[in-house]
């Protein structure tokens, strides 16, 4: 499958968080460092389903840890500094990229039970295309988030 969509919101995510250095923006309830944070766990997320599918089985996606601060802290801390943060998610997201790449056309047709929620407003609860939890939509979303945070 061509990832060159998603592999462009990436970079196009980086490229702002990285030159706009959002990292400590703490007026929102959600400061930049978390938003990344946040990417980072999906990018995993979704990686580690693509990775199911590829060695034949059928994923179960489920975004709640992707929202759990204490992972999202800890993902912080690892990390340990606001661009260790970028390379991180840099590193996650070509992981997702070359994975997803390989993805035959069944595959990623494939439908896989699917839970997302939006903070605790619940907007998927059914089997999805994977190729939908593939869409660069999310992060485009979360470039406008960073964008928003206050300075």
């Amino acid at each position: 499958m061509d990832m060159t969509e998603l592999e462009a919101a990436y970079a196009g995510l980086l490229e702002a968080a990285g030159r706009d250095i959002l990292a400590m923006s703490s007026g929102a309830e959600w400061g930049a460092s978390t938003v990344l944070a946040h990417v980072i766990a999906s990018s995993r997320m979704l990686a580690a389903a693509s990775a199911e599918l590829l060695a034949g089985r059928i994923p179960v996606v489920d975004n709640r840890p992707t929202q759990s601060r204490p992972y999202l802290d800890a993902i912080i801390q690892a990390a340990g500094s606001h661009a260790e943060l970028l390379e991180t998610m840099r590193k996650s997201g070509l992981e997702l990229v070359i994975l997803a790449a390989q993805l035959g056309e069944g595959q990623i047709a494939t439908s896989v039970p699917t839970i997302i929620l939006d903070g605790t407003r619940i907007r998927v609860e059914r089997p999805i295309a994977f190729s939908s939890l593939l869409d660069p939509g999310h992060i485009r979303e979360h470039l406008k988030q960073l964008r928003a945070l206050p300075e």
